[in-house]
């Protein structure tokens, strides 16, 4: 002797159910139970010519298994299916359809009223159950994410502070026997990764508050002058490379935010300046189609391969592991473009490199001339 407890009850239809679609094998379920309420009532009333109760109970043990395993679908496919058996088979006269019995009527919303009830159920708890599973992922997610953050964070970190920890040490015990130049080199490392860490924190806080729904202060402003102020402030970090500005002071007056589009484009062009050979060319250029404003930003780096080009706009993604950053700019310069209602994506640039294109929509019109 043995017992089959719910769970193991459940292991075997799971392990029965190997390779069947969920929708097939709940309506199977069904299906079967009510085959085997029928032989089993048959089995045990076959020699009585008189009406009991058993079928009556069978059918609901099998309306009660359909609900619990597949839910209200299955469980109505049950009750119809035991209804006509109870009639042909165990109603007198038997083997015709023909209700000459109320209990028949009774057995029948007996067992519509447990296929409701136990399909409501069925149905919550799959609702209940996805959404927990739902919660246990984001936060699954969420937690993973903390610790990527934190192991970035920390790295971001502790290279600059134990540079200048190191640097400042040297300085401190070593000052009388240190020479001019070498006193200078351990300025300069302070210097670098002290603004390192500024960088870091800056970049942080403005995709912070990217994030966060930071609304932009719309203006009627030339994109030329912003595209051409963005440029100017990354040409200490540009040197000698040639660049091509494109962006026509004849263009319409857009109606963008300044700042927003001023952080986008200095991030887009030090990106160019950091990861790309020192004397590839570089252009930025802007275009109006219909009302939409247009800006590419061009190098003739080594590219960016396909499969990485929705990857790098992730918070704390490099594409070189080893390349300087924190990997958070071009996070930031897709936030500040979308928070304007644009897009920014990157492409195959002409010259043969990567091409940042964004795309602020419905930038020209009425609007931008109040």
């Amino acid at each position: 002797m043995f017992q089959i407890t719910s769970a193991s009850a459940q292991r075997l239809v799971r392990a029965a159910s190997i390779g069947v679609p969920a929708g097939v094998w709940a309506y199977a379920v069904a299906l079967i139970a009510s085959s085997s309420a029928l032989v089993v009532a048959w089995w045990l009333l076959a020699p009585i010519e008189t009406d009991s109760s058993v079928p009556a109970l069978m059918f609901l043990a099998a309306v009660g298994i359909s609900g619990w395993y597949g839910g209200l679908g299955p469980a109505l496919v049950a009750t119809a299916l035991g209804g006509l058996a109870i009639d042909y088979f165990f109603e007198v006269p038997r083997y015709e359809i023909q209700v000459t019995n109320g209990q028949t009527l009774t057995d029948l919303l007996s067992f519509l009223l447990v296929a409701v009830l136990l399909g409501s159920l069925n149905a919550r708890l799959r609702l209940s159950n996805t959404r927990l599973r739902a919660e246990r992922d984001r936060a699954q997610a969420a937690v993973e994410a903390r610790d990527d953050l934190m192991a970035t964070v920390s790295h971001e970190l502790r290279t600059p502070l134990t540079a200048i920890m190191t640097s400042v040490y040297s300085l401190r015990h070593e000052m009388a026997a240190l020479p001019a130049d070498k006193r200078d080199g351990l300025l300069g490392t302070i210097e670098v990764e002290a603004e390192r860490l500024a960088h870091f924190v800056a970049e942080a806080l403005a995709l912070r508050r990217l994030e966060n729904g930071l609304i932009p202060q719309w203006q009627p402003t030339s994109a030329a002058e912003v595209a051409s102020a963005a440029l100017d402030r990354c040409m200490p970090l540009l040197g000698s490379r040639p660049i091509h500005f494109a962006v026509d002071d004849e263009l319409p007056t857009v109606r963008i935010d300044p700042a927003m589009l001023d952080q986008a484009l200095t991030v887009l062009v030090e990106n160019v300046a950091v990861h790309t050979p020192p004397e590839t060319p570089l252009t930025v250029a802007g275009t109006v189609s219909g009302r939409d404003l247009r800006l590419e930003v061009s190098d003739a780096g080594p590219g960016i391969p396909s499969s990485a080009r929705q990857l790098i706009f992730d918070k704390y993604e490099r594409l070189v592991p080893t390349s300087p950053g924190a990997g958070l700019g071009l996070a930031i310069a897709r936030a500040a473009v979308e928070a304007q209602g644009g897009r920014l994506w990157v492409e195959d640039s002409p010259l043969g490199g990567a091409q940042f294109v964004l795309l602020i929509p419905n930038a020209v019109g009425e609007d931008a001339e109040a």
